[in-house]
């Protein structure tokens, strides 16, 4: 690639979170030089738990990822669906072997810190990648063609690097993607999150078959989703609800009580009353999503993640979509036979379907699992009568899916 070609010069990766490691990886194994920066000076956990299918562990495992993550993830033997008013399971499916026999990869659960640390370890251990925590990008100047100029403040030192290539990271609340005067929308719901132990006697394995499970209870307007993490040793909550109040009123997330949830979901199946009225505390987290997906700015510079494309949660890929960006950019800067333009110019309109019908599938899953009165009715009769092998297997194009692929005509 033309920007390439002197060896000595590093792209800058802005922001050391799913999206930002996974890029240095994945740019690093095709032999690129990278500076990662990252404005907190710690690491710290953030976030609960995380589904990731196989569109993403399969590139975990190419990166050399996958295998640490066996240390606290969980390989979920089956997905059930449930109505939240009854608990009578609609659909179960055997995720964990259909998984591996027909995507060649595993479906887990992970804490998202435990995969920030995972990535972290193998940021580490690679060379060509230079990571500085407590660096934050304050401005750019520039071009993808002329190189950008980059600001960097580190306390209270300012200085100045030279990258032929930015690549923002910089999260939903991205401050590069602001300067374009655009931001994440309100989606009208909201993320209720805790993550308890085992063995603190939560009510709801009472009524469950098997504790190595996700589970989704379904119903109206909102719903109830529970799945183990760490080795089995935790399991991670997450209800969602619609909320018609403004969401700048809580622009951090922050810690409350459960007289809200326990409200939404009266009339709900005693298991998931009882679970919200068992916990003491939850994590309130208003869902926001981009308006459109964009991946380069007017001067060339690349965003990828939630600073591109966040999603809403109801096909629980945000965390797969950043790891498919990843891999598919370093790909494309990387290609043979391509020149630099034409790769990323076909990067982008790949990426922009895919995600076009990932949020697609995001907006219909939301309608089933929302639905209520007749539509209701329809749904669990559809999910009783189907083959739940047949209902995974129609995700074929999801997960199952090449993040590289778009360059198959790429010779060596």
């Amino acid at each position: 690639m033309e920007v390439f070609q002197d060896k000595t010069r590093q792209v800058c990766v802005a922001g050391a979170g799913i999206a930002g490691m996974s890029a240095a990886i994945a740019l690093a194994n095709k032999g690129i030089k990278v500076t990662l920066l990252e404005k907190e000076p710690y690491p710290h956990e953030a976030g609960a738990g995380i589904q990731l299918a196989p569109n993403a562990t399969s590139l975990l495992h190419a990166w050399g990822v996958l295998d640490s993550l066996y240390e606290d993830a969980v390989e979920p033997d089956k997905i059930s669906l449930k109505d939240g008013r009854t608990s009578h399971t609609l659909m179960q499916m055997a995720i964990c072997s259909l998984s591996r026999q027909r995507w060649k990869a595993p479906y887990i659960t992970i804490h998202r810190a435990d995969l920030q640390t995972a990535l972290k370890k193998v940021v580490d251990r690679i060379p060509l990648i230079t990571f500085k925590a407590g660096h934050e990008i304050v401005s750019y100047a520039g071009s993808a063609l002329s190189g950008f100029r980059i600001k960097i403040l580190h306390g209270h030192t300012t200085s100045e690097i030279s990258t032929p290539c930015l690549i923002n990271c910089d999260g939903i609340r991205s401050k590069m993607r602001k300067k374009l005067s655009e931001q994440a929308i309100f989606s009208g719901y909201t993320a209720w999150r805790t993550t308890l132990m085992i063995r603190q006697g939560l009510p709801v394995f009472l009524d469950i078959d098997d504790s190595n499970i996700v589970c989704v209870w379904m119903g109206a307007n909102g719903h109830f989703i529970t799945y183990p993490l760490k080795n089995g040793q935790y399991y991670n909550f997450v209800a969602i609800t619609m909320r018609e109040h403004d969401p700048h009123s809580m622009k951090h997330s922050g810690k409350v009580g459960g007289d809200m949830l326990v409200s939404f979901f009266k009339g709900w199946h005693p298991t998931v009353v009882d679970m919200i009225q068992h916990v003491q505390k939850w994590t309130c987290c208003p869902i926001f999503h981009m308006p459109f997906p964009r991946f380069f700015g007017p001067a060339g510079e690349i965003f990828l993640g939630d600073a591109s494309h966040a999603l809403t949660p109801f096909t629980a890929q945000g965390a797969a979509m950043a790891i498919e960006d990843a891999a598919a950019l370093a790909h494309a800067l990387s290609a043979n036979n391509f020149s630099e333009m034409e790769a990323l110019v076909l990067f982008n309109s790949e990426r922009c379907k895919r995600l076009k019908l990932v949020a697609r599938r995001s907006f219909l899953n939301r309608l089933v699992y929302h639905a209520f009165g007749p539509l209701a009715f329809l749904r669990n009769l559809a999910m009783k009568i189907r083959c739940s092998e047949k209902f995974l297997t129609d995700l074929d194009w999801l997960y199952g899916y090449n993040a590289t692929g778009f360059l198959s005509n790429d010779r060596e």
